[in-house]
């Protein structure tokens, strides 16, 4: 059956699907979805913790899944060919051979959407939700980088991770900080079995959350009204670039991949929020 699905999707290619698709395949990226997060997490305050948590978590428990599973892509295996694109917008050309197994721009979209989804409850955002999270599915299917069980799981922990931690922010809130500990702290400890260099950019972020997130609660002041909280795009922007473009000096060593972001996390949370509250933006 996977195989059958991705033939469909191969013998339909055509330039026009092809730059339709990679519009979804685009807003499933990690790096569009992660500056999307730090947006909404500036510009909504503590409204933004929940959105934060289950990106970290879902975009960690991916990594490590993927290392741990290791499936060949279906290019890899020979059931399809896969769709050569290389832009600053999207790539198919630096992926991981053996990483396919659960879509990471999959779980990473309905995980984020979901989460949105489920604080806001709005029937229109839960109909874009699902009409986006079926398009980034088929995109991936499109380009021929997963199997169709691969989107599948994806999508079922995106649930799972948005579904886990609504339940705490709804039930338990004042433990969130603690449960967000221990789901870095189980990664870390699992590094060891999957140790590749997304399992450590992820424990990265995740103890980077874990440790400055209840700082940067305790330290956040009153959000400003009106066009003044826009000011903390640019701030906190510049900020997280700098600390970005420092840690580009780091030598390539996967310990130092685990600290560069939890360095870039703790300057987009902490460092972020004490220049908001100094600015008074």
């Amino acid at each position: 059956m996977d195989a059958a699905i991705l033939k469909f999707f191969e013998s339909i290619r055509c330039p026009f699907l092809t730059g339709f698709f990679g519009v979804f395949t685009f807003l499933g990226e990690g790096l569009t979805l992660g500056a999307a997060v730090i947006l909404l997490y500036w510009l909504l305050g503590s409204a933004g913790e929940q959105l934060f948590f289950t990106a970290v978590t879902s975009f960690s428990l991916n990594g490590a899944l993927k290392a741990g599973v290791s499936r060949p892509r279906p290019y890899r295996a020979g059931v399809v060919s896969r769709i050569e694109v290389d832009n600053f917008f999207v790539s198919t050309m630096d992926l991981g051979d053996t990483l396919s197994f659960p879509s990471g721009h999959v779980q990473s979209i309905s995980s984020a959407l979901l989460a949105e989804s489920l604080r806001v409850g709005k029937i229109l955002l839960w109909a874009g939700t699902v009409v986006v999270i079926l398009l980034v599915a088929a995109s991936r299917l499109y380009f021929g980088v997963h199997y169709p069980t691969d989107v599948l799981a994806g999508l079922l922990l995106g649930i799972f991770v948005a579904l886990l931690w609504h339940i705490v922010f709804t039930r338990f809130f004042r433990w969130r900080y603690a449960v967000l500990a221990f789901v870095a702290a189980a990664l870390l400890i699992a590094l060891p079995f999957a140790a590749a260099s997304d399992s450590y950019q992820a424990a990265g972020l995740l103890a980077g959350g874990a440790f400055f997130l209840p700082f940067a609660h305790a330290l956040r002041c009153p959000d400003p009204k009106g066009w003044k909280r826009l000011l903390r795009i640019p701030v906190g922007g510049l900020l997280a670039g700098a600390v970005f473009a420092l840690t580009l000096l780091f030598p390539e060593d996967a310990g130092l991949t685990l600290l560069k972001w939890f360095l870039i996390t703790g300057a987009a949370t902490l460092g972020a929020t004490a220049l908001f509250k100094l600015l008074k933006i």
